[in-house]
């Protein structure tokens, strides 16, 4: 069975709220499954892609982009595709909500071939990380959940209040890159 397992993470540019959920799945079915827009609508909203715009000119270290629009049943949601690459990770700027990104990782698993999906929400600073996870992690939780059943798979429900509790309390880990401290180190820190 399935089960989202979040966490803050600091590192050199911010902090990210990291959630990731186990799938019995490989990573080409779970990669078909996201970024088919008839499946997004039943996990989240179906989704048109813009055209790619071109780069930056003569600064290769710019990417191209390619504008994106979620069709909620209320609004549109815009953003950006700012990276992209088949199979392994797509990473978003959306309007409403910063920049997030979903990243697959094959794993060996108790049916073969499995894949962990590892979701990410950007902030500039721990503050700022703790609130997003305070305010949007139910959301993206509820979502992910919402993922892993569109594709077959069991995973627990989990109500308002304990999604609440989960994400406004999240422990804080360091990235080995940042300064070499450990995430105890992180968590005393915040202390």
């Amino acid at each position: 069975m399935s089960e989202t397992s979040p966490r803050l993470v600091t590192w050199e540019n911010g902090t990210d709220l990291v959630i990731e959920l186990p799938v019995a799945r490989d990573v080409e079915s779970v990669w078909d499954a996201l970024t088919d827009s008839e499946t997004a609508r039943t996990w989240f909203a179906p989704f048109r892609l813009g055209e790619e715009s071109a780069d930056a000119g003569d600064d290769v270290d710019v990417p191209a982009s390619r504008p994106l629009t979620f069709e909620l049943e209320d609004a549109d949601l815009d953003g950006t595709v700012l990276s992209c690459e088949e199979y392994d990770h797509v990473l978003l700027e959306l309007e409403a909500f910063g920049v997030l990104g979903i990243r697959l990782l094959p794993v060996e698993g108790d049916s073969g071939e499995e894949t962990l999906l590892v979701f990410t929400h950007s902030a500039a600073d721990v503050e700022s990380a703790r609130a997003q996870a305070a305010e949007f992690g139910p959301m993206w939780d509820t979502h992910l959940r919402l993922f892993a059943r569109a594709l077959g798979l069991e995973i627990d429900e989990a109500t308002e209040p304990e999604l609440n509790a989960a994400y406004s309390d999240l422990s804080l880990e360091v990235a080995d890159s940042v300064d070499g401290t450990d995430s105890a180190d992180a968590d005393e820190a915040e202390s």
